[in-house]
């Protein structure tokens, strides 16, 4: 009984004697472009876009390509030009392969407007974003290419204490961004 409990044992404990030696599998590198918005009215897209992409992409499962990187190429591809025509798989790829990247996102906002809607006895927002992203996997070679048309209406009362039309742009991202990162 003491030669089973003691291998046992041995056995536990080169159990946790060989786990910090074993390698972990290497981080997914990721490119999130800057959010192309066509609107003229200033609003907060770009920070929520980039605030969401920050908060899903994390270090242990993936590695964002910083800026200082990602800068000098997005000015050699004139991206910020280039990038209003829409989402352009050749340039993606070219940035991919510039960066070292297994995955690429870019998203457009071509509208992304609240406007009040008085039609019915309540005080209501409606919302109407349209869009698209697209991505780029290196690992499946596939490309995820997707127009964004979401329209919605909410209750005046409930926004006025909210931020309620980011809060749905950062909902849009979210779910952009697990439908890319399922495949």
């Amino acid at each position: 009984m003491r030669k089973i409990f003691g291998l046992l044992l041995v056995a536990v404990m080169m159990c946790f004697v060989a786990t910090p030696a074993m390698s972990k599998a290497e981080a997914a590198k990721v490119v999130v472009l800057p959010l192309v918005n066509l609107e003229e009215e200033e609003n907060n897209a770009n920070a929520v876009f980039m605030k969401e992409a920050v908060s899903f992409f994390k270090y242990p499962s993936y590695e964002m390509v910083g800026d200082d990187i990602l800068e000098p190429i997005l000015a050699k591809e004139n991206f910020a030009e280039v990038a209003k025509e829409g989402p352009n798989e050749a340039m993606l790829r070219r940035i991919m392969s510039e960066t070292g990247a297994d995955l690429i996102i870019m998203m457009r906002v071509t509208k992304f407007e609240d406007k009040p809607d008085n039609r019915g006895k309540e005080m209501l927002v409606g919302l109407s974003l349209k869009g698209d992203v697209m991505a780029v996997n290196a690992f499946t070679n596939k490309v995820y290419a997707k127009k964004i048309n979401k329209t919605d209406s909410i209750e005046y009362a409930l926004t006025v204490r909210s931020d309620w039309k980011h809060d749905e742009f950062a909902k849009t991202c979210r779910r952009a961004f697990k439908d890319i990162v399922k495949g």
